[in-house]
């Protein structure tokens, strides 16, 4: 598929760009830094729209396919990228100026096999609270982190959540459906020592 100018291929079972991918680009769009990290890559298309301004990219998915299929697209595409096979942040060292993340973040339905394109465990948090819980030991001074957020699994929950975890957050991108509404929150850590900044 062509996807603003970008030759993005989808291999079998990963996760193709939809409105979420487009979604959390649009967040990005504007950013520069010297490192990058995009997790739960899929295609690896949001890191990808912007590695031009990004000195050092770098993506993480669990699914070792989903993984080869960022790297090919980063080469098909011209762009360089170091891809790594792994859990959210457990293969990462350093900071980084610019952290990006569209995770699974649904929930499970009774009964059914646990999709990890898709699912996010019982409530559609578990990776969800996991990146914010661990997200700030990664950013750089200054650093960025975007993060995809659906209505059905509790946008004022994950920025209350941040703010605990001494982090400022707000909403800077909404689209709103008939079933539900999707928002990209950005976090940064704190400037100052007083709690962190929330607003819908």
């Amino acid at each position: 598929m062509n996807l603003r100018g970008l030759e993005i291929e989808v291999f079998e079972g990963v996760y193709p760009p939809s409105e979420d991918t487009f979604l959390l680009m649009d967040a990005v769009s504007g950013e520069r830094g010297a490192r990058g990290l995009e997790l739960c890559s899929g295609t690896g298309a949001v890191g990808l729209s912007i590695a031009s301004h990004v000195e050092e990219m770098v993506a993480v998915d669990l699914n070792p396919v989903a993984a080869m299929n960022t790297l090919l697209n980063y080469r098909v595409n011209g762009r360089w990228v170091s891809v790594v096979v792994g859990d959210l942040f457990s293969p990462i060292h350093g900071k980084f100026d610019l952290i990006m993340i569209n995770p699974p973040y649904l929930p499970d339905g009774e009964g059914d096999p646990a999709d990890p394109t898709w699912s996010g465990g019982a409530s559609g948090r578990s990776i969800i609270d996991r990146f914010i819980s661990e997200v700030g030991d990664f950013l750089s001074p200054g650093g960025r982190a975007y993060m995809l957020q659906s209505s059905i699994n509790g946008i004022e929950k994950s920025l209350e959540r941040a703010c605990s975890e001494g982090l400022e957050a707000q909403i800077v991108e909404r689209r709103d459906f008939d079933f539900e509404s999707l928002v990209v929150i950005r976090m940064g850590l704190e400037r100052h020592s007083s709690s962190g900044v929330w607003k819908s």
